[in-house]
């Protein structure tokens, strides 16, 4: 006879718990044996939906799209051995960019660890949780289902820290069914507010007031600053007349089409920051920015030239890694920034900047192109960009085209995975970017390899009527090495050369089989149709779209330094 009396919360069911008082609402992976009660505890959940991806792979992309465009945790759950295995690089990819990840990952039982059960991934077996060390912030097993909620706490509160990352845990099977005790779900502590001491907003600025070649440089660590208090940062950069430029993570978070942004200073970045830049900079303010290889257009040194250096960041690791000397000040963006906006009424001094150069247009593509420029593609996305699309931009020649030629003004958002650059990414992010904000379009930019790598989760997007919008350069080739080793090689090896051809792959009929709406476009005023086509098209009918855009893969793209320090010697 069955008790009235209701069992206790499993593992299973206290994760839910977790995820459900912190407002996340989907959860993203594959099915398994090693995660069967979580499974089960999901098809209860009248909140918490779970998005079964291609691949694990997909799947932690799909989490940290998610974690990205909602700012809140992503979760990935993967079944032991495999499963887990397949997840890591998508993991490694969030928490090299510091996105909130959160991995739940299967585990044979407790009692058949060192038995050769199939998919041990104890410490006995394979040992996922050393290599997830590598890769997460936090990495463990639970051991006994009691402490699972102190064991999740301390995963979150690793994951969503100021500096956020990815984590980890192992949970067996035969624990995840059992009791977790009486211990109840609860929202994780608000971050800490930081306050900067007196005197360094005000020194701050009283250096940029009297520079003649001052530089503002943003990094995606003022993201969320940026995203409260633009309109302030706004009135502080022209009371200053100081040019403002970003990191490729970065780009957008300042309007580019304002008259003081220089856009991107980085990797690819635009002619006119890095003219900006190679004249001179007498005061450069560093907000949010780890100064790596894509950041600093391969540690080029037009950014050692400045007299007075401020570094701005939470992260007390990134100071002096590149940039040696100058001034470090410890805080998060924005505590900076509104310390700095409140000491504008002391600001007195006429700014003594000199006038910023204006953005020179870039030249409009011929009307018909065939096959076309990747830059008649940005172009043409340019047209047709609005303040409520975000933008996934995949690794590869898409990368270099994006951060050059499109210009971005919030409310829009773009997002790059630099930190580990992995092609494929967007395949999935956009999927979990979408699930977790539908207000908005999101449309990922990426390159025919990128594409053929993960584009089966475009199956994803349509299985679960997601209407993300994909726009494919199709030029047959793995561009970004095909350009590199052609670079390298003083034009030795041809472009033509069938190393890096993809072998004239049908993309509109896979995009089709797999329950997406195709639109081949192979000229300029085709691809500004099937654009407009292919965002009413993700509205309406709820149902993924993809543009392939036939363009010329013999353009050399914005990537010459990267080229050339690839080809050094490293000095």
């Amino acid at each position: 006879m069955r008790s009235s009396v209701k069992s206790q919360t499993t593992v299973a069911e206290f994760l839910l718990e977790q995820l459900d008082a912190m407002g996340v609402d989907a959860v993203f992976g594959i099915p398994g044996g090693n995660i069967s009660a979580f499974i089960g505890a999901l098809r209860r959940h009248p909140r918490i939906r779970f998005v079964i991806a291609s691949h694990e792979g997909g799947a932690a992309f799909m989490a940290d799209g998610y974690a990205r465009a909602t700012g809140k945790l992503g979760v990935c759950l993967v079944t032991a051995g495999p499963g887990a295995l397949n997840a890591l690089t998508g993991v490694a990819s969030a928490h090299r960019d510091q996105v909130p990840l959160l991995v739940i990952g299967g585990q044979v039982r407790t009692g058949d660890f060192g038995r050769r059960p199939i998919q041990d991934s104890s410490d006995l077996g394979i040992n996922l949780t050393a290599m997830y060390s590598h890769v997460t912030g936090y990495s463990t097993t639970l051991a006994e289902p009691r402490t699972f909620p102190r064991i999740l706490a301390q995963a979150i509160n690793v994951a969503t820290a100021p500096r956020p990352c990815a984590a980890y845990v192992s949970v067996p099977a035969d624990l995840a069914r059992m009791a977790t005790g009486d211990e109840k779900a609860a929202v994780p502590a608000w971050r800490p507010a930081f306050d900067l001491p007196g005197g360094h907003a005000r020194h701050v600025l009283q250096a940029l007031a009297r520079a003649r070649r001052p530089l503002i440089y943003l990094g995606s660590g003022a993201r969320e600053a940026l995203a409260e208090g633009r309109a302030e940062f706004h009135e502080l950069v022209h009371a200053l007349r100081a040019p403002v430029a970003t990191s490729l993570r970065g780009k957008g978070l300042f309007p580019e089409s304002d008259e003081l942004s220089l856009g991107v200073l980085g990797m690819a970045g635009s002619e006119r920051a890095r003219a900006y830049a190679e004249a001179g900079i007498d005061t450069l303010v560093v907000i949010g920015s780890s100064l790596g290889e894509w950041a600093t257009r391969g540690y080029d040194q037009s950014f050692t030239t400045a007299s007075a250096y401020f570094h701005v960041d939470l992260d007390p690791s990134v100071f002096g890694q590149f940039l040696r000397g100058g001034e470090h000040i410890q805080a998060d963006a924005a505590t900076f920034l509104r310390a700095l906006h409140s000491e504008m009424p002391t600001f007195t001094e006429a700014p003594l900047a000199v006038p910023v150069p204006q953005r020179q247009p870039t030249p409009p593509p011929v009307s018909r192109e065939t096959p076309m420029s990747p830059v008649s593609v940005m172009l043409a996305l340019n047209e047709t960009l609005r303040g409520e699309d975000d933008l996934y931009i995949d690794i590869g020649n898409c990368t270099g085209w994006a951060a050059h030629h499109l210009v971005l003004d919030p409310p829009a958002r773009i997002f790059y995975p630099c930190g580990l650059s992995s092609m494929g990414w967007s395949c999935g992010a956009v999927v979990g970017g979408k699930i977790g904000d539908p207000g908005r379009t999101a449309i990922a930019l990426l390159g025919d390899g990128a594409f053929l790598m993960n584009g089966s989760e475009v199956r994803t997007a349509a299985k679960n009527e997601v209407g993300a919008v994909y726009v494919v350069l199709d030029d047959g080739y793995l561009g970004m090495v095909n350009h590199g080793e052609h670079a390298q090689g003083g034009g030795v090896v041809p472009l033509d050369d069938d190393y890096y051809f993809l072998g004239g792959a049908d993309l509109a009929r896979f995009a089709e089989s797999l329950g997406a709406d195709a639109h081949p476009a192979a000229d300029p005023d085709g691809l500004r149709e099937v654009l407009r086509a292919a965002r009413t098209g993700a509205a309406k009918r709820s149902r993924p779209q993809v543009v392939v855009a036939r363009i010329d893969h013999r353009v050399i793209p914005p990537y010459g330094e990267r080229f050339t320090s690839i080809a050094g010697d490293g000095s």
